[in-house]
């Protein structure tokens, strides 16, 4: 009967240690899938950098304008929709020079 028992409690711990394994497992995927997302959105917002015509600039210059910008954007809310218009302009006009030159 203690025989029985200690089996039954080492399937026990066996089943614990596997949902804990099953646990640990879908946290790190998780936070693999976050870290991918993260870069993705780095490599995203440097890419706008370059679309910009930007990436000769220093990092405390970028940082200075978008600060700057972000001032404006306060005290102007119309200013916003007419920079957000003039990019939507500039990143079509890219896209389309990109597919010409594949033709």
């Amino acid at each position: 009967m203690v025989e029985a028992l200690a089996r039954e409690q080492a399937k026990l711990l066996l089943a614990e240690r596997e949902v804990q394994r099953k646990q640990r497992r879908a946290e790190l995927k998780e936070r693999e899938e976050a870290r991918r997302q993260d870069a993705h959105r780095k490599i995203g917002l440097g890419g706008l950098v370059i679309a910009a015509n930007a990436d000769g600039w220093n990092e405390a210059e970028i940082v200075g304008a978008l600060l700057a910008i972000t001032d404006r954007f306060a005290s102007h809310p119309d200013f916003r929709e007419q920079v957000k218009e003039r990019g939507i302009r500039h990143l079509e006009a890219r896209e389309a020079a990109r597919k010409a030159g594949r033709s």
